[in-house]
């Protein structure tokens, strides 16, 4: 999945795949919310092809046989016992560092593949309960489309009356590119609201959401989050993709109720029009009404971004990528 990303609840998901649009007008060919919020089943990834545990007894022996020859050749060469104490020394730590890389990439491969299975597992549960789901829903063919917005928005209006809301306004410190695009935001999305915070149940923590946006008629709410590839000042990596911080919080918001569109902080900093064209064409797939798109149709569709490792954020840091297109910290540099 690359940026944008977009996030569903499972009673939105059922709702489109219940009601199909099929708003196809004036030759503009959209695509209808059965199809676009289908998942498809996952497959089961690979097993890596790690070194064995033999690897590691093999380099140990390999030291062992080095620890009496090497004695045995120094003394035919007539050298002393501190020439031979550092080519054992240097032997040494050859040695060891061809066991702690061995050791190090055997323990990468399987963390990575644990990684994979864990993400294979939430993917096949989320596949398992859109079939079941499916079994209770009459045929696409027999289907209805339902194309009234008002209708549709009323219906939708019902199915999100158990949203839930922010409690407050958050204290997070927010994103240097935040501003800027909060005023695109207001600009064509009103309700748009920055820094708001939602309460997780069970912990005295909460989530702090870059910015909501409420679609008055249909109730639908979508949080817009800013994904930056390490922190200003810490320089720590953060959303990477390879942590599930990000993937566990997503699961949350979509039981709240909120759909959750993510962008990178370089796509709203130099594409804001189109990130707000790709939010209208969201509102439109799932409520039917096209009049945030109408206004954004003359954009370019957003560019698609591939998300980033904690090993690539971490070379980012070195780069300084963000001041490559943030003013602000070019001007600090």
């Amino acid at each position: 999945m690359n940026y944008p990303m977009v996030f569903y609840p499972e009673a939105v998901t059922n709702f489109c795949r219940k009601y199909p649009l099929n708003l196809s007008r004036d030759n503009q060919v959209t695509v209808g919310c059965n199809n676009f919020l289908s998942v498809s089943k996952p497959q089961l990834p690979n097993l890596p092809i790690v070194p064995s545990v033999q690897w590691f007894g093999l380099i140990w022996l390999l030291w062992l046989g080095g620890a009496i020859a090497l004695p045995l050749l120094t003394v035919s060469w007539g050298w002393s016992w501190v020439e031979l104490l550092l080519l054992v020394s240097a032997y040494s730590c050859l040695i060891a560092a061809a066991y702690t890389y061995v050791l190090n990439y055997r323990t990468k491969l399987l963390s990575q593949h644990r990684h994979q299975i864990s993400e294979y597992q939430m993917k096949l549960a989320t596949y398992q309960k859109q079939q079941i789901n499916s079994e209770h829903l009459p045929e696409i063919k027999t289907q209805k489309f339902l194309t009234n917005s008002n209708l549709r928005c009323q219906l939708l209006s019902d199915l999100m009356s158990n949203r839930v809301s922010p409690i407050g306004h958050s204290q997070a410190r927010q994103g240097v590119s935040e501003g800027e695009f909060l005023r695109y935001l207001k600009c064509y999305f009103p309700t748009t609201v920055q820094g708001v915070k939602f309460k997780i149940p069970m912990s005295k923590k909460s989530y702090s959401a870059d910015f909501t946006i409420v679609h008055s008629m249909s109730g639908i709410g979508i949080d817009v989050e800013v994904d930056e590839p390490y922190a200003g000042l810490s320089l720590k990596p953060t959303h990477c993709w390879d942590e599930d911080s990000d993937c566990r919080r997503n699961q949350l918001f979509n039981e709240w109720g909120w759909i959750v569109v993510r962008f990178t902080e370089r796509q709203v900093v130099q594409a804001p029009l189109s990130c707000c064209k790709f939010i209208a064409m969201v509102i439109a797939q799932v409520t039917g009404d096209r009049s945030y798109l109408e206004l954004l149709e003359s954009q370019p569709d957003l560019l698609p971004v591939k998300p980033w490792i904690t090993k690539e954020a971490k070379q980012m840091v070195k780069e300084r990528y963000r001041q490559s297109y943030l003013p602000k910290l070019r001007d600090n540099k």
